[in-house]
Order: structure tokens, then C-alpha cells, then sequence
């Protein structure tokens, strides 16, 4: 049986539960939450567990994760001095790793090039390559990418995790519930009135910590 890296129990608040899940060397694993406002706020919340920033007493986190960060750029320095691919893989990247040149045989553009310029998909590639270069082992989203492109980014971190990694995918959509190791779906403790409130901001969405 391959390494476990987490290990989660349950994570359960008086309106939504978590089901409990390993994550193990080789594994890549997707949290459906489902479409709504209330995704962007689990994600987070997700991903500062998965990756240690904060403790749940539920779950074990024996290798955190690397989160693959969007990319952000101020609307000043998109202007003056916009990033280039370069610069940005040198600030987020370890570049003496060969991961990162991979990057370069997958999509065309070059490190001369503007990050502001690449497409959402490309844009998420690069994100995913620097958070690869540091640690194999990762948790992301899809945030942007289309139906039609989505599958492009799927396969590269599906390829990466087999050089001993691991991912997790929070999702908001479940059309790659048959292309994954497991697939852990949010279960809603509340009815159907609540979560009209939760999504319309009338009633707050609970914390997992």
C-alpha cells in the first residue's frame, strides 16, 4: 500500500459534512462541493487544512500540501511592469527542478512572455508547475477553465502524480467523478430553505475550525 499522506476522519458542522477520505502516494482525489456561493469559502477553508495552516481535529496531516496559487497581478504593475513567465516561475518556482521546464513542452509560450497574455488554462498550468516544483504532492482548482479545456490541465497533474505525488481537486462540478481515485461528494445537513439562506448570504455558512 502506497505512503498515506492525510488522512481525514470526517469534517462535520451543523450544516454540511465532509466524508472521510485517504489521500496516499499516487492518489488523486476530488471534493465535489458542488456550484454556489458558498464554494470559494470551503475551498479555502479546505485548503488551509490540507496544507496545514490550520488544524482539524478530524483530520491527520502527516505531508501537507502545496496549494497551486491563481495567478494575481495589480492592476499598476499590469500595466508598467506587467510578469513575465520567467520572472514569475523565478519568484514561485524552484527552478533548478526539472518539473519546470516540462512546462515548456506542454504549452508554446516562452518565459519572455507576459503572464497576462497566456489564457486561463495556461495560466493554471503555470500556476501548477511552480506549486509541482516544490512539492509533489498538491491541492488545486479548476477556477476558469472551461469544458473545453479543462481536460488539458487534468492530464498534467494526473501525469505529474505518477512520479511518486499526490493531488486533490476541489471542484464544483462532477464531471471527473469516474476519472479519479476517489471521489468525496459534500453532504448537506440542512434543508433545501437554508441553503437558499446560506446561498444568499441571510444565513452565515459555518466553519470548520
Amino acid at each position: 500500500m502506497n505512503e498515506l499522506l492525510i488522512q481525514n476522519k470526517g469534517i462535520r458542522t451543523e450544516q454540511y459534512y465532509i466524508p472521510p477520505f485517504e489521500l496516499r502516494k499516487g492518489d488523486l482525489v476530488i471534493i465535489y462541493l458542488e456550484g454556489g456561493s458558498h464554494f470559494d469559502d470551503l475551498k479555502t477553508q479546505l485548503v488551509d487544512i490540507f496544507t496545514g495552516k490550520e488544524h482539524h481535529e478530524n483530520v491527520k496531516i502527516i505531508e501537507p500540501l502545496t496549494f497551486a496559487e491563481q495567478f494575481k497581478e495589480s492592476t499598476f504593475k499590469r500595466i508598467f511592469n506587467p510578469a513575465t513567465v520567467g520572472s514569475y516561475l523565478k519568484r514561485n518556482a524552484d527552478v533548478n527542478n526539472p518539473m519546470v521546464s516540462k512546462i515548456f513542452e506542454i504549452d508554446t509560450f516562452t518565459k519572455k512572455d507576459k503572464v497576462k497574455n497566456l489564457d486561463t488554462s495556461e495560466k493554471k498550468r503555470l500556476s501548477l508547475s511552480a506549486a509541482f516544483s516544490k512539492n509533489k504532492n498538491i491541492v488545486f482548482d479548476l477556477r476558469g477553465e472551461s469544458a473545453m479545456h479543462f481536460s488539458k490541465t487534468y492530464e498534467f497533474v494526473k501525469d505529474e502524480i505518477k512520479n511518486e505525488g499526490a493531488a486533490i481537486l476541489i471542484d464544483w462540478s462532477d464531471d471527473l467523478k469516474n476519472d479519479c481515485s476517489k471521489f468525496i461528494a459534500i453532504e448537506w445537513l440542512v434543508d433545501i430553505d437554508e441553503r437558499i439562506k446560506i446561498a444568499n448570504g441571510s444565513v452565515s455558512l459555518s466553519k470548520m475550525y
